[in-house]
């Protein structure tokens, strides 16, 4: 006891002193990263001041260069350039005004001195191959010239001088045709490097700056430190003092069980016979777990286990096969992790009231995959205990998903036509009746269109049936982009369309539509690399009517149609404009 206790003395201060290592492992590197984020951000700070500064002084270089130098009085602070070898340099005024030629060179020494004196910014401009001597570069400016040669676009670097730490950036000069009429017989190119301009700008404000983030974030991540090493050397604490409490315990135990074996002794001679019973009803009970394991884990329905809170304690493979979740990822969260959003408040209420009140429920639910792909399934659930204090529930589900598309591939293929996709005869027939029971109800008006395609069989026997579905299909497409989308267009078979116009004010919105449609089917057809023109007729008929049913407005519309297709077709007529056919002129007969 003694050894453990020495031993447990010794063991605190290890793991404290690991504690502190890996939090001074984890803490100086991001320490030194962040003053690193903190240095280049007051380096990119000077760049943009050194490349503005660049930039100024480069426009204005560029600017004198195009005008070919410019001239200046003649005065102690800017003598003639000795080094600025033209005829024209110096000047004299007619008032007697003596001038010199100020060229770019000269213009940025005349800037360079200004701004020296105005924020200690100093400019050189320089070159691996001066003019004047005066802007031979030093060490820094010959490298970066070199640099420059290689391709680089700039330069910078903090520096520590007299006058306290520096920022210089130094970016190259490159010939422009203007500055060949100084430099050609240099032998420069236009584009080629003659030189650069370094920027030095007193860095006392951006390194005092720099400075006082560093000593902030220092101190933001000592206490960062200390917070979380403190938290961690408290918990290893206490976990030693409740340690110590357990072993106590222990002890105590030891000692009590000690007294009571002897006691026991007689009584265990007792129940010898009962362990024996308890151990065949144990092997019985396990027996009987494992058969429900196995049915558990190889059923083809997903199975959930839930508390009375309604947490997941335990789900079969099934399970993670239908919804990607694994068990791990599920056990102590609730069913609503699986949800869709399709299902409102109200009908988990029913559920959990259905569940209360007769212990079962079943039906199709809505629930989303790991994936975040929405899938139907067929779920019972089952109540375990009494409706006062249940103990949990069991869930089992299908997914019904494919079966579910399977019926509304169905559903939509006896109500759709299966080239153009639009609605059929049957489906069409539907939407009239309750387009005529919804305008007698509210006193609104719709418009029955019947549309004819003129010179489909040509296209058929000049290129093909192929060409003639393909054309079939655009003008499905075309019929639904000149109406709402409230509307319905349907094909009745063959090259025969229709539309239902719900809420027109009268002949004149059906007219326009009827005008759409005869545009639409009047424009080129492109068959694979072909053209096909073709035409329509359409009929037109206004409802609803009181006196007459779907099936008289559909003959009704119907001869209207054949009315315009005997005037040579290609136009819309509305039923009112002409008697209907004859019975010889049934459109069947056409």
């Amino acid at each position: 006891m003694t050894s453990d206790t020495s031993t447990d003395e010794a063991h605190p201060w290890r793991t404290v002193a690991l504690v502190y290592l890996c939090g001074a492992l984890l803490f100086g590197p991001l320490l030194a990263l962040e003053w690193r984020l903190i240095d280049d951000s007051v380096a990119a700070i000077a760049r943009e001041r050194g490349a503005a500064m660049f930039s100024l002084i480069e426009t204005t270089r560029e600017w004198n260069a195009r005008h070919g130098g410019v001239y200046v009085l003649v005065d102690e602070d800017t003598p003639p350039n000795p080094y600025l070898q033209y005829p024209g340099r110096d000047l004299e005024t007619v008032d007697g005004k003596r001038l010199t030629m100020v060229n770019p060179a000269y213009m940025t020494r005349q800037i360079a001195d200004l701004t020296l004196h105005g924020n200690g910014v100093h400019l050189h401009i320089t070159s691996l191959r001066p003019i004047r001597p005066q802007n031979q570069p030093d060490a820094w400016e010959t490298r970066a010239l070199e640099q420059f040669e290689a391709g680089a676009a700039e330069m910078q670097v903090l520096v520590d001088t007299d006058g306290g730490p520096a920022y210089r950036y130094m970016a190259p000069l490159r010939v422009h045709a203007a500055c060949l009429q100084c430099h050609a017989t240099q032998g420069y190119a236009v584009g080629d490097i003659r030189g650069g301009i370094s920027v030095t700008m007193p860095a006392s404000v951006l390194v005092a700056r720099r400075d006082e983030l560093r000593w902030r974030a220092a101190l933001l991540y000592a206490a960062a430190f200390l917070l979380a090493v403190g938290l961690v050397h408290g918990l290893v604490w206490a976990n030693r003092r409740y340690v110590r409490v357990v072993r106590a315990i222990n002890a105590r135990q030891e000692h009590l069980i000690e007294m009571r074996t002897r006691e026991l002794a007689d009584a265990n001679q007792r129940l010898a016979g009962e362990v024996d019973m308890h151990q065949r009803s144990e092997r019985g009970l396990v027996a009987s777990e494992a058969r429900y394991r196995a049915i558990f884990d190889s059923t083809l329905e997903g199975i959930m286990v839930l508390d009375a809170a309604w947490r997941i304690v335990q789900v079969n493979a099934a399970f993670t096969e239908i919804t990607g979740y694994a068990a791990d990822e599920v056990i102590g969260r609730t069913p609503s992790m699986l949800g869709s959003g399709r299902h409102d408040a109200a009908f988990f209420a029913g559920i959990y009231a259905v569940l209360a009140d007769t212990g079962r429920w079943q039906g199709e639910i809505w629930n989303r995959r790991k994936d975040g792909d929405l899938y139907v399934q067929w779920m019972s659930a089952v109540r375990i205990g009494a409706s006062a204090a249940p103990e949990g529930y069991v869930a089992t589900m299908t997914d019904i998903t494919s079966r579910k598309k399977a019926e509304e591939k169905l559903r939509f293929r006896a109500d759709h036509d299966a080239l153009t996709g639009l609605p059929n005869r049957s489906l069409f027939d539907d939407r009239l009746q309750s387009a005529m029971a919804s305008a007698l109800r509210h006193g609104e008006r719709f418009a029955l269109i019947l549309v004819d395609l003129d010179g489909f069989k040509g296209v058929n026997d000049r290129h093909g049936h192929l060409a003639g579905d393909t054309l079939l299909v655009e003008v499905g497409q075309r019929l639904l982009a000149c109406v709402r989308g409230s509307d319905t267009v349907a094909r009745f078979g063959g090259d025969e369309f229709a539309v239902i116009l719900g809420e027109v004010d009268g002949r004149e919105d059906a007219a326009e539509v009827a005008g759409r449609i005869c545009a639409a089917m009047a424009a080129p057809f492109e068959l694979s690399g072909a053209v096909a023109r073709i035409g329509a007729s359409v009929g037109i008929v206004l409802g609803p009517d009181a006196e007459a049913d779907a099936e008289t407005l559909q003959r009704r519309a119907d001869a209207a149609l054949y009315a315009v297709k005997r005037s040579g077709g290609g136009g819309f007529r509305f039923d009112a404009d002409e008697a209907p056919a004859a019975e010889g002129d049934a459109p069947a007969a056409r």
